[in-house]
């Protein structure tokens, strides 16, 4: 059995993204089909789970820019430092910042009547 693909890389990355966009339009129809509270709670802790931040959605893209700035680091090339240092924030940004902010806005909908 012959485990390449037959797609060329543009749509391989393509597909794979289609793909992301379609999980994400699932989580935001779940969430907002309704304005009750839970399902818009229960929607951001999939993007980004409190009890563990090394789940969920943003953890997921964290991962993904951190596993290519591991693999960038063997290019051989001067400026390679400056593009990890750049991925390195990203990463952080995505989960860190990011994640904070929904973290504190999960805060503040948890006391919320409905909630």
């Amino acid at each position: 059995m012959d485990s390449t693909s037959k797609m060329t890389l543009d749509q391989e990355l393509a597909a794979a993204a289609a793909i992301v966009r379609i999980g994400l339009d699932r989580i935001r129809d779940a969430a907002c089909r309704t304005e009750d509270l839970a399902p818009h709670i229960a929607a951001l802790r999939t993007v980004y789970d409190v009890t563990a931040p090394d789940k969920g959605v943003l953890a997921a893209v964290a991962d993904a820019i951190g596993t290519i700035t591991v693999s960038l680091t063997e290019v051989d090339d001067n400026r390679i430092g400056t593009v990890v240092e750049l991925l390195d924030e990203a990463q952080a940004h995505v989960q860190d910042s990011t994640g904070d902010r929904i973290r504190r806005a999960l805060d503040l909908l948890d006391t919320l009547p409905g909630a």
